[in-house]
This record gives C-alpha cells, sequence and structure tokens, in this order.
C-alpha cells in the first residue's frame, strides 16, 4: 500500500491492527478463579478491614500491657543554663545573709529522676492473660463472619456464571428457532403442500417465550456483572470475567456427617470462640476480685543541681555543696494503693460473673445446636446431589427428543414444526432446570462447609 510516497506492507499492518483490536478488546477484563474471587473479595471488604483494624487494636493492648511490667513510669528531667552568683551581705543584727549577685552571672546544670515498679505482677499476668483470651475471641468471631460471608461471595461467583449459562442458552435457543422459522418460510414461498400458513403461525407464536427468556438472561447477566464489580471494588474502567467458562458441578469431595460433625465439635469458630470467650470471663473475674486488694510498688526519686556561679571558689570545688541554688535530694521506698471505691471494682466482678455463667449455659447446648444445623444442610445436600442426578438424565431425554424432532422436520417441516417447537422448547427448560440444579448443588456443598466450620 502506498500513501503518501511512503510504502506500509499490507499483512504487517493488518497484523498490528489485529493485534491492537486484541489488546483493546480484552483491556480493563479482570479474570479470576473462583478461590482466588473469594479471597479478593473477603480482603476488599470494608467491614472486615475495619475488624482486622479492632485486632490490630487489641494486639497494641497486649504489648501495653507487657510495656507497663517494667518501670510503667520513669521520668528523666535536665537542664542548662545561666544563674546569678551569691554573695555574703551582714544584717543590722551582724548576721551573713546570701544574696544574689547579678554582676557575676555564671552556668548552671540541674536534673531530676522519678521512677516508680509495681510488684503485683500476678495482677499484671492476669491482665495479660485476659487481653490475650479477649484476642483470640475476637479472631474467632472474625473467621466466623469471614466464613459465613466466603458463602455469599461463592454464590455472586457461581451466578455468575448461571448467567452467563442462562444468556448462551437463550442466544442459542433463539437462533435454532429462527432457523427452523427461516427454513419452514422458504418452504412455504416455495409451495410445498406440508407447509401452511397456520404452522407458520404457530411457530411465530412460539417466538415470545424465546424473546422473553432472551430478555430475561441479559438483565441477569448484567445484574451479575453489577454485584460481582462492586464486592472486588473495580473502577468503572475494570468488568471481572470468571475463569471458568461453564457451570459445573464442583467435585469437592464431601466428607460423611460423622466426619462433618466431629470436625466441627474440634474447629468450628463458634465453639472456639465459646473457648475464647469463657477464658476470658475467667480471667476477668479474677482480674477483678485482684484490683479489689492492695497494689504495692517501689517508689524512687533523685535530685541534683549544681551553679558555677561566680563567688563559689570554695562551694565550687564541693560537688555536693548545698545552698539556694546547689542542691542534692533524693527517696526510696516502698508504696502502696488501695482504691476506697471497693463497690466500683464489685460491679465489675460481678458483670465478669454474670457474662462467665451465659458462656457456661450456652456451651451446654452449643455442641447439640452445631450438630443439628449440620445435619439439616447435609440433608439440603443430599437432596440437591439427588435432584441434579435426575436433572442430569431428564436433560439427556430431552436432547434424544429434540434429536428426533429435528429429524421429522427435515423430513416434513409442515407438520414436524410444531413437534419441533415444542422440542425445542422442553429443551431449553430442562437445561435451565438443569443448570438451576448444579447452582443449587454447589451451593448446598458450600453451606454445608460453612456450617461445619471449613474454611
Amino acid at each position: 500500500m502506498i500513501l503518501n510516497n511512503f510504502y506500509i506492507p499490507t499483512v504487517p499492518l493488518i497484523l498490528v491492527l489485529a493485534f491492537f483490536s486484541f489488546a483493546f478488546a480484552n483491556d480493563g477484563l479482570v479474570r479470576m478463579e473462583r478461590d482466588e474471587f473469594v479471597q479478593t473479595a473477603v480482603k476488599t471488604e470494608p467491614r472486615f478491614q475495619e475488624n482486622r483494624m479492632a485486632l490490630l487494636a487489641k494486639e497494641l493492648q497486649i504489648e501495653q500491657i507487657k510495656s507497663s511490667a517494667i518501670l510503667p513510669r520513669f521520668e528523666f528531667s535536665m537542664l542548662t543554663g545561666i544563674v546569678p552568683g551569691l554573695k555574703n551581705t551582714l544584717s543590722a543584727y551582724g548576721d551573713t545573709i546570701d544574696s544574689w549577685d547579678f554582676t557575676k552571672m555564671g552556668p548552671y546544670f540541674g536534673m531530676n529522676v522519678k521512677a516508680a515498679q509495681p510488684l503485683n505482677y500476678g495482677q499484671l499476668q492476669v491482665g495479660l492473660k485476659a487481653a490475650r483470651a479477649d484476642l483470640q475471641q475476637k479472631k474467632m468471631e472474625i473467621e466466623g463472619k469471614e466464613n459465613s460471608k466466603k458463602t455469599e461471595f461463592l454464590s455472586y461467583y457461581y451466578g455468575y456464571l448461571l448467567a452467563i449459562e442462562m444468556d448462551k442458552l437463550a442466544r442459542d435457543g433463539h437462533s435454532q428457532m429462527r432457523r427452523a422459522l427461516d427454513k419452514m418460510e422458504e418452504d412455504f414461498d416455495d409451495g410445498d403442500e406440508n407447509v401452511s400458513q397456520m404452522d407458520l403461525l404457530e411457530l411465530r407464536a412460539s417466538f415470545f417465550e424465546i424473546d422473553k427468556a432472551v430478555l430475561e438472561a441479559r438483565a441477569g447477566l448484567k445484574k451479575a456483572q453489577l454485584v460481582t464489580k462492586f464486592v472486588l471494588a473495580l473502577p468503572d474502567s475494570q468488568n471481572f470475567m470468571p475463569a471458568d467458562s461453564i457451570l459445573t458441578a464442583i467435585n469437592d469431595f464431601v466428607p460423611s456427617l460423622d466426619s462433618l460433625v466431629k470436625f466441627a465439635n474440634e474447629n468450628h469458630p463458634d465453639v472456639r470462640r465459646l473457648v475464647a470467650g469463657l477464658e476470658a470471663t475467667s480471667m476477668q473475674m479474677e482480674l477483678a476480685s485482684a484490683k479489689m486488694a492492695p497494689e504495692f510498688f517501689i517508689v524512687g526519686e533523685f535530685e541534683y543541681a549544681k551553679s558555677w556561679a561566680g563567688d563559689r571558689t570554695s562551694l565550687s570545688k564541693n560537688a555536693f555543696a548545698q545552698d539556694p541554688v546547689n542542691r542534692i535530694s533524693g527517696a526510696f521506698g516502698i508504696g502502696l494503693k488501695y482504691r476506697l471505691n471497693f463497690w466500683s471494682q464489685w460491679d465489675s466482678y460481678r458483670s465478669a460473673r454474670l457474662e462467665h455463667r451465659i458462656l457456661r449455659q450456652t456451651e451446654s447446648y452449643a455442641s447439640t445446636g452445631i450438630t443439628f444445623q449440620i445435619a439439616e444442610k447435609y440433608e439440603d445436600y443430599q437432596v440437591a446431589k439427588s435432584k441434579l442426578e435426575s436433572a442430569r438424565r431428564a436433560l439427556r431425554a430431552t436432547e434424544g427428543m429434540l434429536k428426533g424432532a429435528a429429524l421429522q422436520f427435515d423430513i416434513n417441516p409442515g407438520k414436524a414444526g410444531g413437534l419441533l417447537a415444542n422440542a425445542y422448547k422442553r429443551n431449553l427448560l430442562m437445561k435451565k432446570d438443569y443448570y438451576f440444579a448444579v447452582y443449587d448443588y454447589n451451593m448446598s456443598v458450600a453451606k454445608l462447609f460453612e456450617q461445619a466450620g471449613y474454611n
């Protein structure tokens, strides 16, 4: 190709254009597999981000308790500057009086140290255990919420695949019916005696259901795109597309009911949260009880000040000289602190004891409740599995019916037009029911695993 005296090879240009067309066609399309989609959605969920910040705050609280074990109070201050000197004057009674001499300024240095060390290490250890149990309880609470949320995100992923299948199914059915109608119209125009105008009208009337299915499938696919884009927090320039091309029944291994119950009683987030809660309330009772006792601590203070101002020839040689500026002092001892508001601590103890008793009562029936819920979800899984197998058999039957109707239509379009339309309709409806059965089966497995506490 020649353009303005420049020669551009035609074939390379086509390849370049094709490359850019492909690049722009796939620009902004995010493809993810099932597990990656769920993990990304969980990380993007704003409420879980807030929960993780709450966990971080509890971890910092534990570090703060640890830090308070050694010298929770340690203050050091230092001051340097210029101070006036001292001079001796005689009073009217003949006494020697020290007075400031601002004509002889000199350097000054001063320091002060204050420290306190608590001796109630038992109370500190109990507080640390209570904080750790509270952290573990919060972790299990978040894990349980994430476990439940993962099932919801799985429903979005499988729902997207279901919407894709419905869209393909509706468009394929519309295409098949269009070809059948075109052939019947062609035979009718050619004067085929086996094709009547009534046959054409009957086949055309069947397009309402097909068009309705196409519109509903298109709307469903659009909704699935919007939902998945929202949960992934994708920008306007990007869209999500499942890495799986078709909706198929998952082949995840499903353990027996007894195995699921045993696993749940040992690993379910609610069970572990209950155990952590019992430990936390027990430690809170012990901590509230310990705070009602006196607190012992060691305190110490040291202060030193030194000036080298004028008229201090003799005083400057003595590092421990005492005067209005130069001084040295200190104190060391054992202190005791007791809260006179006894009833405030007693109420804290009663509150922790009541919460502990409530959790004890919950523990008595928690295992039974979890077992019942797992058994219920396991029954739903068995029903969904049986429905899927029945739908698969019925789908094969309708496919056989469709092939037979198509063969008769090829032989006698006029008489087999209605039969073909009904066969197409039954096959499309059966495919729809089959894919919904696949969706229900996959979700029944997901809900069963959620109830058993599988991550």
